[in-house]
């Protein structure tokens, strides 16, 4: 379990998505060359949604990688990155060049090879590369990238790009950024909503013994943040910050009783 490890709860999805582009500002601003690994599902329409419109935040030198991908061409729904360039493209935020993609022509093999050359070039001159954020999601198995609960991909450690062919959840061949990348990040944050992901949740975050493959995400020297709605929370006895966007410009939050509670409602 990370030390750094900080897991912030918000009354909903629409403010944990506000809060999570105001955390992109400030992770971002002062970088040049700012390097994410997003992940797909959810996360793609959360992004295109608020991102636009999202106030201070310069997109110009980011380099934005998948944190795992779907062998499928990108015309196809199930591809990450296909999904990015259909709807957040589009918004003029982020251009084409700007994403470091599969070659989804080649085989899996192949296609993870070439996508950690791709890597390796915005990540000249080190052995492992560091991104400054990545962005997960998990499953209700509790698989994150694509790495699934006891599949050999869990223990590559010589690798920073492993292809897989027998995925438990179709399509099956997908390409991943393996456990050594990930926890060598900066900052990892984690998004979670919704009452389907309670159970797991209280797994990966309260469970010690047999830890799922989201559970084994622990930067080494960056920061780990969980952002979860309350229904993803509302199993969670472990402590957990409250945050509430919406009462930022205040500092604190009063409650009927007119006291203070001890909630964050901090986002940085």
């Amino acid at each position: 379990m990370s030390s750094n490890r900080q897991i912030r709860v918000f009354p909903s999805p629409a403010e944990l998505a506000l809060s999570l582009s105001q955390l992109l500002v400030h992770e971002s601003r002062g970088v040049d060359n700012f390097r994410i690994g997003l992940s797909g599902g959810s996360l793609v329409q959360l992004l295109s949604r608020e991102l636009p419109k999202t106030a201070g935040l310069n997109t110009e030198g980011w380099k934005v990688a998948m944190c795992d991908e779907r062998l499928v061409p990108f015309s196809d729904p199930e591809s990450t990155y296909g999904e990015y360039k259909r709807q957040l493209v589009p918004l003029g935020l982020l251009s084409e060049p700007q994403f470091i993609v599969i070659d989804p022509s080649l085989t899996v093999e192949e296609a993870a090879a070439d996508y950690e050359k791709k890597l390796r070039e915005i990540f000249p001159g080190i052995d492992l590369p560091i991104f400054d954020m990545l962005i997960l999601g998990t499953g209700p198995d509790g698989h994150t990238a694509s790495l699934f609960p006891g599949h050999p991909l869990l223990q590559v450690s010589d690798k920073i790009v492993a292809p897989i062919s027998d995925s438990p959840k179709p399509p099956p061949e997908r390409v991943t950024l393996t456990l050594p990348v990930i926890n060598a990040a900066k900052t990892v944050v984690f998004v979670a909503t919704g009452e389907g992901k309670a159970a797991v949740l209280k797994r990966i975050l309260q469970e010690e013994c047999d830890p799922l493959p989201a559970a084994r995400v622990s930067p080494v020297n960056g920061k780990l943040l969980w952002f979860l709605d309350e229904p993803a929370a509302r199993d969670l006895t472990c402590p957990v910050e409250k945050h509430s966007v919406l009462n930022l410009w205040r500092g604190h939050m009063e409650n009927p009783s007119g006291k203070t509670t001890d909630c964050p409602t901090t986002i940085l």
